[in-house]
């Protein structure tokens, strides 16, 4: 397996630079996940590791080395794409063996190692059939095996559960998860889908433009956001435009009904300015002394219910509660028990306030 560090890294397609990475580590047998938009340089970033394009600048090193002059196929990259990458002609067994198939293997090794890799994917009964006879998880997981019989040092995933069904996609996820963990085979997996980051990655990169705002674990990233972006891209939080103030014991947020008590040094530079106040659902709790604000529709998912609320006017979060939501156009009330604060110019996270408490 492989340590892969990335430094400098720029990409440029036409005149626009389409990736700009100054530095990330991945570590030997880790899990990074690459979280962003459509267009956000996801897919570019997994083709500069694996050599797939030119660089305009920087160096991709596997392990301390210069993979520079080092070509795709001499890399010991394996590449799992979102399109089902299988020949149609030919049977299970022939497409896992492929790979070996090209490099002049021997074919009682061939027959050995496809042999093993079904065993572990769970696919010896489908080793005779066709692409075309096989549902799609099937074919992602042949397209696994046939990335994995190459016992690659890293293994690269091109949001490959994208055009799954949602049941599909959920049980793919911890396939592929444990699959992982199984071969501890340094893994950079692509996807714009924050619950497929939430659940396998050891680490998750939010990527934005090209650059990349933040990596650290999951509950990190989703507890401590560095910026609106991140927050809003990560989990599902509501925004609402307050007012800083300060008086000789701190700070204080305002918002709609809402004055909270705020000790954060970080907001001295923004006092009196306006802010952005951003706020999960798990974090907007009923209270019967809390502030009484509106309700607008919610909606039951089973475990529990959803309600938006309006937290200044015309401004609206999402409310998580026990049970059935309240119903709509009525006042409940509220206690916001933590708050991001984020500058409205940069984006930046100014800093976080505890139940009243910065």
């Amino acid at each position: 397996m492989a340590t892969i560090s990335l430094d400098g890294i720029k990409m440029v397609r036409g005149s626009s630079l389409v990736l700009d990475v100054d530095h990330l580590e991945i570590a030997d047998g880790e899990l990074l996940v690459v979280l962003g938009p459509s267009g956000a340089g996801k897919s570019m970033l997994l083709r500069a590791i694996a050599g797939l394009e030119e660089l305009a600048g920087g160096t991709v090193r596997f392990d301390g080395y210069d993979m520079r002059d080092v070509e795709t196929a001499k890399r010991g990259v394996a590449m799992v794409f979102q399109d089902h990458a299988l020949y149609p002609f030919l049977d299970v067994r022939d497409n896992v063996g492929f790979p070996l198939k090209i490099r002049r293997t021997p074919p009682e090794e061939i027959a050995a190692r496809v042999e093993a890799e079904a065993r572990v994917l769970e696919i010896e009964h489908l080793l005779s059939r066709k692409p075309g006879e096989l549902g799609a998880g099937h074919q992602q997981l042949v397209q696994a095996a046939r990335a994995l019989v190459r016992v690659p040092e890293v293994f690269l995933m091109d949001e490959p559960l994208a055009r799954l069904d949602a049941h599909l996609r959920v049980q793919m996820r911890q396939e592929f998860r444990l699959l992982q963990q199984g071969y501890g085979v340094t893994t950079v997996f692509v996807t714009n889908d924050q619950d497929e980051a939430m659940v396998m990655a050891d680490r998750v990169a939010v990527i934005d433009r090209g650059v990349i705002t933040q990596v650290g674990p999951p509950m990190t990233l989703y507890a401590e956001p560095g910026s609106r972006f991140v927050a809003g891209f990560l989990g599902a939080m509501g925004f609402v435009r307050g007012h800083l103030s300060k008086d000789g014991a701190g700070f204080w947020v305002n918002f709609g009904r809402f004055r909270i008590r705020a000790w954060m040094p970080s907001l001295a530079d923004a006092s009196g300015e306006h802010v952005d106040v951003g706020v999960r659902p798990e974090d907007v709790v009923l209270d019967p002394n809390g502030v009484k604000v509106p309700t607008g529709k919610g909606y039951f998912v089973g475990s529990h219910g959803m309600a938006r609320v309006e937290l200044a006017p015309g401004e609206w979060a999402e409310m998580r509660t026990p049970d059935a939501p309240p119903p709509p156009d009525t006042e409940v009330r509220i206690r916001l028990r933590r708050l991001h604060i984020f500058d409205t110019r940069t984006g930046l996270v100014l800093g976080r306030v505890e139940d009243g408490a910065g």
